[in-house]
C-alpha cells in the first residue's frame, strides 16, 4: 500500500456548530482485487475536485452530534486543510464503508480495516467524485460528481460505478475523497 506522503490541497476553514440527525447507508457488491491510494502531491491533469470547508466541517459535527460525542466549540476550533486522496478501490470491498447524511456532506462514517488497509480510506472523509473505465488518460467511462451531494445521490453514483465496472469486466471503481485536515503550529509558532 502506497502511505500518504504529503500533499494538502485547500487551507482555512472556520464553521458553524451543527446538531441534526445523521441517515446512514451500507453499500454491497462483488469480488476482485486489492488496491491502493494516494496523497495527490502533484497536479495532475484534473483540477480538484474540493467540497467547502465550512460544509466539511459542519457536516463532522453534525455527524459527532448524532453519535452522542463532543463538538469543538467555535471559539476553540483548530484551522483546517482539505486533503485530496484518490482511491482504488477493489469490488470485494465494496461492502466494506458506510455512508452517513450529514446535512451538508455526506460523509464515510465506518470503514472495514481491510478496506483502511487496501484503500487509505477513513472514517469522515467524504467522496467527492466516483470514477469507473480508466482509458489510462485521465479519462472515464463513468464519473460523477457528487461533491456536497445528499447519501441518496452520493449512493447512486457509488452503485452505477459498481455496476459499470461488473458489466465491463473491470476489477475495481476509483474514489476521490476529500480529509479534513487540523492544522498544527510549528515548533516556532510555539
Amino acid at each position: 500500500m502506497k502511505h500518504p506522503t504529503s500533499s494538502i490541497i485547500a487551507a482555512l476553514a472556520l464553521s458553524t456548530l451543527g446538531n441534526s440527525v445523521c441517515n446512514a447507508f451500507t453499500s454491497v457488491a462483488s469480488n476482485q482485487r486489492p488496491s491502493t491510494a494516494t496523497w495527490m502531491s502533484e497536479p495532475s491533469n484534473t483540477p480538484a475536485t474540493l467540497v467547502s470547508q465550512a460544509a466539511f466541517v459542519y457536516g463532522i459535527d453534525v455527524l459527532k452530534a448524532d453519535m452522542g460525542l463532543e463538538i469543538i466549540p467555535e471559539d476553540q476550533k483548530p484551522m483546517y486543510a482539505i486533503g485530496k486522496l484518490e482511491a482504488e478501490m477493489p469490488l470485494e470491498l465494496v461492502s466494506g464503508i458506510r455512508f452517513s447524511d450529514c446535512e451538508s456532506v455526506t460523509l464515510i462514517s465506518q470503514v472495514r480495516q481491510d478496506v483502511v488497509d487496501a484503500t487509505g480510506l477513513s472514517s469522515l472523509d467524504t467522496i467527492v467524485a466516483v470514477r469507473a473505465g480508466n482509458d489510462g488518460e485521465g479519462n472515464y467511462a463513468y464519473y460523477s460528481d457528487v461533491r456536497e451531494s445528499s447519501i441518496q445521490n452520493t449512493a447512486q453514483a457509488f452503485t452505477e460505478a459498481i455496476n459499470f465496472a461488473m458489466a465491463n469486466s473491470l476489477p475495481s471503481i476509483e474514489l476521490e475523497i476529500n480529509r479534513l485536515v487540523p492544522m498544527m503550529p510549528s515548533q516556532e509558532d510555539l
